[in-house]
């Protein structure tokens, strides 16, 4: 039976993949993505993993996402092993498999000084933590995302916050029995540094049920098109909205959405999808007349 609470934890696995990224060249491709201002963390530890850009570690990264690696899949590998050994408890992914990328990062660890580092900037930690563990408490998320998949999830969710790399867009790491949402902060306007996670909790749930609704309407997604496949997908963060706070929250993803995304036809997907959660009657979402 599936875990309906949504856990949000520090884990010094994905610390430490976000700490490489810094090092590596992973912080320029994603300016080219989208110019932006860093958390505050984001430019400490880029200070400190300066000195290490040559790396075996960093080296093999870089090789990595030159040969299309994805992030997913780094995040996936160093969540799939043991802490702070690094030896695999599970296969990693295919595309990390015989790379000796996993296996270098403890080196890093040790020679990057990360523990004292990490104690040093704890408190940075702690607030992320502590903000995203509030947005998310209670949370009918998991409740939500269930109603849109034939079977329950086996696995439990854990959200970790992301303060360093990447910054734009959230990862989901995959494990057996678990999966890691690695969520960075709101993007802030200009210069200015990005949001705390509790300046905007509708922000935070809207990003999390985006990511994984992928996941728990995967069968069906694969039935459509791109297009149908973005509507169904901002029908359901508009409806997760509506039920997590109100129907203010909801609407104003959905009138940003439509017009961000150019989907005019995403009012109607938004009220096809809420006759279909209150009255399914032996559907699936793909038959949806999107």
């Amino acid at each position: 039976m599936s875990d309906s609470t949504v856990h949000v934890a520090v884990d010094n696995r994905a610390r430490l993949v976000m700490a490489a990224l810094s090092a590596s060249d992973w912080p320029q491709l994603e300016q080219g993505q989208a110019p932006h201002a860093v958390h505050q963390h984001s430019k400490q530890t880029r200070q400190q993993m300066k000195p290490f850009a040559d790396h075996p570690a960093v080296t093999l990264l870089n090789q990595s996402l030159a040969d299309g690696v994805s992030l997913a899949d780094l995040f996936s590998a160093a969540m799939r092993c043991r802490w702070p050994g690094f030896d695999p408890v599970e296969p990693l992914p295919a595309s990390l498999n015989d790379s000796g990328w996993a296996a270098a990062l403890p080196q890093l660890y040790a020679d990057a000084g990360l523990e004292a580092f990490w104690r040093h900037h704890a408190d940075f930690w702690d607030e992320a933590e502590s903000e995203l563990s509030e947005v998310f408490e209670g949370s009918r998320l998991i409740p939500f995302l269930t109603q849109l998949m034939d079977r329950p999830l086996a696995q439990q969710i854990t959200v970790i916050p992301c303060i360093v790399y990447p910054m734009l867009a959230p990862v989901l790491a995959s494990a057996e029995g678990s999966l890691h949402l690695i969520l960075p902060p709101a993007k802030a306007w200009g210069e200015s540094p990005p949001w705390p996670f509790g300046e905007d909790p509708g922000w935070i749930v809207a990003q999390s049920c985006w990511a994984l609704s992928e996941l728990f309407m995967k069968e069906n997604l694969a039935r459509l098109d791109g297009t149908q496949q973005a509507l169904l997908r901002h029908a359901a963060v508009t409806l997760c909205l509506e039920q997590e706070f109100d129907e203010a929250e909801a609407m104003a993803y959905l009138v940003r959405s439509k017009k961000e995304h150019s989907l005019p036809r995403l009012p109607l997907v938004v009220e096809m999808l809420r006759e279909y959660l209150e009255q399914p009657e032996g559907r699936s979402l793909s038959d949806l007349a999107l």
